[in-house]
C-alpha cells in the first residue's frame, strides 16, 4: 500500500487526543473500551437508525421530551441513569428492541470525547469488537483526505490524570489492525508496551486487571467485559459521526450512524 507521508497512526489519550485531532484535521478513532464504544457499535448492529451522542444527562432527557419515541441509553458511575431505557451495557443491548429507533446516548467519558473531537476530518467509534472494520475504514478515509489517523484512548473525563489501561489496550489492538500504516515515533513506545500485554496475557485479562475493569466486576458487569474483549465480534459495523445535532437549551450533540467507505465526513 502506497501512502502519503501524512498518513500515519498517532496514539494520544483524552482531551489531548481530541485537541490534536481538531488541530491536524485528523481521522479520529475514539476508543472507550469499557464500554461506550462497544455499546454504540452494538446499538447500530441491532438496527438503531442512529445514535445521538450527548454530553449531559439533562440533554438526553430534554431531547426525548422533544422526541418522545427516542430510546435513552447511558450511565453515570457505571450504572444506568434513572429514567433511561438501558444502561451503557453491550450485553443488555444484545437483546434490546431498537430496530429502526433513534437512540440518545450519554456516558461518563466516551460521549464527552466524541463531541469534543468535532473539527476532525472524520470521527469513528472503535473498539476491539469492530477492530478490523474500523481500521480499514479509518485508513481509507485517511488516504482519501490525505490526513493522519489519531486513535484516542478515552481515559476518564472526571480525572484526566488517570491512565485508563483498558482504553490503551483497545487503542493498541486497533492500531495493530493497521499494519501497513506507520506509527508515529511518539506512539511506538506505548504501542509496544500494550501490545506485549495483549500477546502475553490477552485482552480479557488486561481489561479485567484494569482499575475500571475491577470496578465493573464489583458492579456485576463481568459479562460486559467479556463481550468488549472479543475481537471482531461485530465485523460489519463502523460507527461514524455524520452530523452535528442542535439540542434543546442550546448545546450540541453528534449523530452517529453506520458508515461506509464512500463518505469522508467533515464536521
Amino acid at each position: 500500500m502506497r501512502l502519503s507521508p501524512r498518513v500515519e497512526v498517532h496514539l494520544m489519550a483524552g482531551e489531548e487526543g481530541c485537541d490534536w485531532a481538531r488541530a491536524h484535521r485528523a481521522v479520529a478513532v475514539v476508543v472507550d473500551a469499557l464500554r461506550a464504544s462497544a455499546t454504540i457499535t452494538m446499538l447500530l448492529q441491532r438496527g438503531a437508525s442512529g445514535v445521538i451522542v450527548v454530553k449531559e444527562v439533562d440533554e438526553a432527557y430534554a431531547y426525548r421530551e422533544a422526541h418522545p419515541n427516542a430510546v435513552l441509553v447511558g450511565e453515570r458511575g457505571g450504572l444506568k441513569v434513572s429514567g433511561f431505557d438501558f444502561g451503557n451495557s453491550p450485553t443488555e443491548i444484545q437483546t434490546a428492541e431498537v430496530q429502526g429507533r433513534l437512540v440518545v446516548f450519554t456516558s461518563t467519558t466516551g460521549a464527552q470525547r466524541l463531541v469534543d473531537c468535532l473539527g476532525a476530518s472524520a470521527i469513528l467509534v472503535g473498539t476491539p469488537i469492530n477492530a478490523t472494520a474500523v481500521a480499514r475504514h479509518a485508513v481509507a478515509l485517511a488516504q482519501s483526505a490525505d490526513a493522519p489517523i489519531v486513535i484516542i484512548p478515552a481515559g476518564l473525563a472526571t480525572d484526566p490524570a488517570i491512565v485508563a489501561e483498558e482504553d490503551w489496550l483497545g487503542a493498541v489492538e486497533l492500531a495493530a489492525h493497521m499494519p501497513d500504516v506507520p506509527l508515529s515515533d511518539a506512539a511506538a513506545p506505548s504501542f509496544q508496551r500494550y501490545r506485549r500485554i495483549i500477546r502475553t496475557a490477552g485482552l480479557l485479562a488486561g481489561f479485567l486487571a484494569s482499575a475500571h475493569g475491577r470496578k465493573l466486576v464489583q458492579l456485576g458487569f463481568t459479562d460486559d467485559i467479556r463481550v468488549c474483549a472479543q475481537v471482531d465480534l461485530i465485523a460489519d459495523v463502523v460507527p461514524i459521526l455524520t452530523a452535528v445535532v442542535p439540542l434543546p437549551g442550546g448545546g450540541q450533540g453528534v449523530h452517529v450512524q453506520r458508515g461506509n467507505r464512500e463518505y469522508v465526513t467533515s464536521l
